[in-house]
């Protein structure tokens, strides 16, 4: 399964989500999930929420497959036009395609504007 930043950051505060990824057997991610979750966790620590630790984030992140994402570029560019959607939860979405995956998210926006094959990839954690 593909696992976007949203799902590790919300695999952080619960459990449902914690449980649901562990049940996997292997976590892929292109290698943009490092610096959007460490960038998630620094706007929540500016906003005043209590954020955990980046240890403990990188511990998870050390739980994922990390893989390039310039072979996704091609498509993730092609489906943020088609979407009007940003690039970078499009790169996830064409990684789960080429490898013909399904991708996990908690990003509830971003699910919806999906139809059809491209939905069934989807897995939604979250609201």
């Amino acid at each position: 399964m593909i696992v976007d930043a949203s799902a590790v950051i919300a695999a952080l505060g619960r459990t449902d989500v914690t449980r649901r990824l562990g049940e996997e057997d292997r976590l892929s991610a292109p290698d943009l999930i490092i610096p959007e979750t460490l960038n998630a966790l620094w706007k929540a620590r500016r906003a005043g929420v209590e954020s955990a630790p980046v240890v403990r984030v990188l511990a998870l992140l050390d739980r994922i497959r990390i893989v390039p994402s310039r072979p996704y570029a091609g498509r993730a560019s092609d489906l943020a036009a088609a979407l009007d959607h940003p690039v970078y939860d499009c790169l996830y979405l064409a990684m789960a395609e080429s490898e013909s995956d399904r991708l996990a998210t908690f990003d509830g926006r971003f699910a919806n504007k999906l139809k059809g094959a491209m939905r069934k990839r989807i897995v939604l954690l979250g609201p």
